[in-house]
């Protein structure tokens, strides 16, 4: 799913006492949010701000990987889950080393 289309919700590692079910777990989920799935979770980001649809594309790919590296130090949640979670973003995986599991070509190279 596009970036514009995805919400990333976690619950910080730190807050197992107000949210014990959801502490250290995070999912990516489309937009909109009908089930109200993301509201199981403390935090969230992506397409629930409104900021971001504002943002140029380059502003916004950032915004992801600025998302990455503070829900990963800042909220301590698993880095292998925090990029499992973020591959269903097909900026992400554009983007990310292509030698990483996951990751794929936006605009795959020919074969000789």
């Amino acid at each position: 799913m596009k970036q514009l289309e995805a919400i990333i919700a976690w619950t910080p590692v730190r807050w197992a006492e107000l949210r014990p079910e959801t502490a250290g777990q995070i999912a990516v989920l489309p937009a909109p949010d009908t089930d109200g799935a993301a509201k199981r979770f403390m935090m969230r980001a992506g397409a629930s701000s409104s900021a971001l649809q504002a943002l140029s594309e380059e502003a916004r790919i950032a915004r992801l990987f600025i998302d990455f590296q503070t829900i990963v130090v800042r909220d301590g949640l698993d880095p292998q889950a925090v990029h499992k979670a973020f591959l269903a973003i097909d900026e992400y995986r554009f983007r990310i080393a292509p030698d990483t599991e996951g990751a794929e070509f936006e605009d795959p190279p020919e074969e000789d």
